[in-house]
């Protein structure tokens, strides 16, 4: 009996997700350990004269970088380094507002490519649909959603100018020995993980090279691992796996999501997460495009609702001076907001 449990509840997690989710966070590992974050700290610094042409540089990469390399690749990536900028410039009370911000970019902007995010792969291919119907599909949620984001920025942060002494950017010098091969092998390291997502490269495969990387260069860094977010991960995985197995769920969800796809995508990722909802609604309908559509804005809302939210919020509940109410209330509220603008666009689509 306990060996059909315990293959029942290993069948529930996804295997491929944890390994890649922690060959990201390897990478970049291995990037702040070159020193490449702190650098692009001060070129950023230097280049923007204020909070808020940083913050429209940041939340504009989050956006446009979530399309190519996933939503949550983008924040594993921007949210530890916004953190670690704003303590540089002592401008540590921006940051709730800039990640919230980051994240629903990341989300938003990531719904406009198939491989932007886990549900999009997964629905484009179950549902074999075509590139340019998807792309009209969303395109208005993702013109509307930047034009908010912006919009936000513009009204959230002032124009006040730095005035950071560069000497706080002077780093010791690392006397890393062969620096150029590291740089160039986690290079590589991080366009095998794009060839993970687009599943062009089994996620084992760049597992194990991963981790050979990482001991040739430093077994340190593999102890820098964020393993407590894995560990969420497994948790969400065998929860909603419990879920979908209760018959009265799947009995009821069998009558209500054909023609109610978006509400339904979008009343049921903020329980059990938009990938899993994908996953579980798509067995009871034929309509992938509303699917699509209601997954993609129902990863706003709650932090369970996205992954990519739940990664943003384990990055900054470990950073220094984290006000974890504080930040709730205002992931929230600016998720609360962008919900209902997109709820708000889809009725007035629907009515043209």
């Amino acid at each position: 009996m306990w060996n059909i449990i315990d293959k029942r509840i290993i069948s529930q997690i996804n295997i491929g997700t944890l390994l890649l989710l922690f060959c990201l966070m390897a990478v970049v590992q291995g990037f702040q350990y070159l020193g490449y974050i702190d650098s692009l700290s001060k070129f950023l610094v230097t280049k923007a004269r204020n909070i808020r042409s940083l913050a429209f540089c940041l939340v504009g990469t989050c956006f446009f970088f979530s399309m190519l390399v996933t939503n949550d690749v983008a924040l594993i990536i921007t949210v530890p380094f916004t953190i670690t900028l704003l303590h540089r410039l002592e401008r540590q009370e921006n940051a709730i507002v800039l990640i919230v911000l980051e994240t629903i970019a990341a989300n938003l902007g990531s719904t406009l490519t198939p491989i932007g995010n886990p549900q999009n792969v997964y629905l484009y291919q179950e549902y074999h649909m075509r590139f340019l119907a998807f792309f009209q599909a969303l395109l208005p949620y993702g013109m509307v959603a930047m034009f908010l984001l912006m919009g936000c920025v513009w009204i959230k942060f002032d124009k006040k100018t730095f005035h950071v002494d560069k000497q706080i950017f002077e780093q010791e010098k690392k006397e890393l020995k062969h620096k150029t091969v590291w740089t160039i092998a986690f290079t590589v390291l991080f366009f095998l993980c794009i060839l993970t997502v687009l599943r062009i490269l089994p996620g084992w495969i760049t597992f194990l090279v991963v981790v050979a990387t990482l001991l040739l260069c430093n077994p340190e860094l593999l102890k820098k691992i964020n393993y407590g977010l894995l560990g969420k991960f497994i948790l969400l995985f065998v929860m909603v796996g419990n879920i979908a197995a209760v018959p009265v769920i799947e009995s009821w969800l069998g009558t209500i999501v054909a023609k109610h796809e978006f509400v339904c995508g979008v009343f049921v990722s903020q329980i059990i997460s938009n990938v899993p909802a994908a996953i579980l609604l798509s067995k009871f309908t034929s309509n992938g495009m509303d699917l699509m559509l209601g997954v993609n804005v129902g990863g706003l809302g709650t932090p369970i609702a996205s992954m990519a939210s739940m990664i943003s919020l384990d990055f900054y509940s470990k950073s220094m001076a984290a006000e974890q109410k504080k930040y709730m209330v205002t992931f929230l509220g600016y998720n609360a907001f962008f919900l209902g603008c997109m709820v708000i666009l889809r009725l007035v689509l629907q009515w043209i």
